[in-house]
């Protein structure tokens, strides 16, 4: 699970999940250069200080029981101008090219613009990314060039440092550990602008992918296209927490491609990061492969199973890994991904569009419960669908089905969950039952 901004806020829970992890601390405090304390204030360590989740008890997997729910407009600038994150409160913030927006309160989905990115670093026309720091108070933005941003998440105040940049993530409130290509920095965010303190403290010849970090404080980073290997495009690594700090602290860097644990090989890691169960998502696309238009899921399992050496998760093994495509209709999306842990969200973005399509995982019933779906659609337009099971234990259970892609939930009652749509244009369309999901292919009607 991630210690920046997209999960160190979710550690608490996950602490609470898991009781075998009796090393769960609050008030660890290591400084790292710079003299900053409370790096790892809410992280986990592990006897001997080789820091990692091996032999800690599985978390039961969940990526199967993710379903789509619907999908949220965001502001925007265009194709590939915006970039978003969670605030520890849940509310998301929207950088579109310059222009900042935030969400009124979690889950409003109205959005209120505060105004542009201040300094000489902008105008941002293409941010490359968009990180909301651990307590809230502030948020990184990358120009996509030679400059990271560093914000007052109220009133914008703040400076700009001239650093080169593809991802990056929060280690603490301090520290933004940054990926470009063929090496990673930490960024001291409270030095000097225009002498920042960021040491390098990996070198490697992929070109440049997304970063993350787990609750032990382990480092995730991938090869975004293959170079010289032996990394291929999609690879994810694992780095343990004990060899990043040594490295940082002025040890020998990091050598991308001769250390670390190969943990998946899925799409191109674009956009990497973990919810609160501990699988991760990674997305982007692998052209010469065809591992292409989806969002990828690692079981949490599978992510430990690596780091005990039983090698990296099986893509053919669905309950290891799991492609989502929401936008089933369009065959060349390009999905990033945050988990929104206030609501249980998992908000899935395709770069070329305004939407942030949501899943959340599902109501429990499974394939084995559905004895029948049927659809059909009648004289005026009107589409039905229904799904029957084979007893009432989920009576009361919301239900997703969709109507070409389009998420609709329907409650059960006794054994059986309806759906209607109203007005449906003349011609084919396909309804499926998506929660539970993947149980069997899609109905085709045609209205007249």
């Amino acid at each position: 699970m991630s210690i920046g901004s997209r999960a160190l806020r979710r550690f608490t829970s996950v602490c609470s999940l898991v009781p075998s992890y009796r090393f769960c601390l609050s008030g660890w405090k290591h400084p790292l250069p710079g003299g900053h304390g409370s790096v790892l204030q809410r992280g986990l360590i592990a006897i001997a200080g080789i820091v990692s989740l091996i032999g800690a008890k599985a978390l039961a997997s969940d990526i199967g029981g993710y379903g789509l729910r619907g999908a949220v407009p965001l502001p925007s600038a265009g194709a590939f101008q915006d970039m978003f994150d969670v605030h520890p409160d849940g509310r998301v913030i929207v950088v579109a090219a310059n222009d900042v927006y935030i969400e009124t309160s979690p889950g409003s989905r109205h959005f209120e613009p505060r105004g542009a990115l201040p300094g000489e670093g902008g105008p941002v026309s293409y941010p490359a990314f968009v990180r909301v720091s651990p307590d809230g108070t502030r948020f990184a933005v990358g120009n996509s060039f030679d400059a990271v941003g560093v914000f007052d998440v109220q009133t914008l105040a703040g400076t700009w440092f001239f650093v080169g940049h593809y991802d990056a993530e929060w280690f603490d409130d301090v520290h933004l550990a940054i990926r470009d290509a063929g090496e990673m920095t930490l960024l001291d965010t409270t030095s000097d602008p225009k002498a920042p303190v960021n040491p390098r403290f990996m070198t490697g010849g992929p070109f440049s992918a997304g970063v993350a970090f787990d609750a032990a404080g382990n480092l995730y980073t991938g090869t975004g296209l293959k170079l010289n290997g032996p990394s291929e495009t999609g690879w994810v690594k694992g780095f343990t927490y004990a060899r990043w700090r040594e490295a940082v602290e002025g040890g020998s860097p990091i050598d991308y491609e001769a250390e670390g644990v190969q943990v998946c090989d899925v799409l191109s890691a674009a956009s990497l990061g973990f919810d609160t169960s501990g699988n991760l998502h990674t997305g982007g696309g692998d052209f010469a492969t065809g591992d292409v238009d989806a969002l990828g899921l690692v079981a949490a399992e599978a992510i430990e199973a690596a780091w005990r050496g039983e090698g990296p998760a099986d893509n053919d093994d669905p309950d290891e890994v799991r492609r989502v495509d929401p936008d089933g209709a369009n065959d060349s999306n390009w999905y990033d991904a945050t988990h929104n842990a206030a609501p249980g969200e998992l908000l899935v973005r395709d770069a070329w569009t305004s939407l942030a399509y949501v899943y959340t995982v599902g109501s429990g019933v499974t394939c084995d419960d559905v004895r029948v779906f049927r659809a059909r659609c009648g004289a005026s337009g009107r589409v039905r669908a229904r799904a029957r099971l084979s007893g009432e234990a989920q009576d009361g259970v919301v239900l997703y089905a969709t109507l070409d892609g389009v998420p609709h939930q329907g409650a059960v009652n006794g054994r059986k969950a309806r759906w209607t749509w109203q007005g449906v244009n003349s011609g084919e369309h396909a309804v499926a039952l998506t929660d539970p999901a993947e149980c069997g292919a899609a109905v085709t009607v045609t209205c007249p």
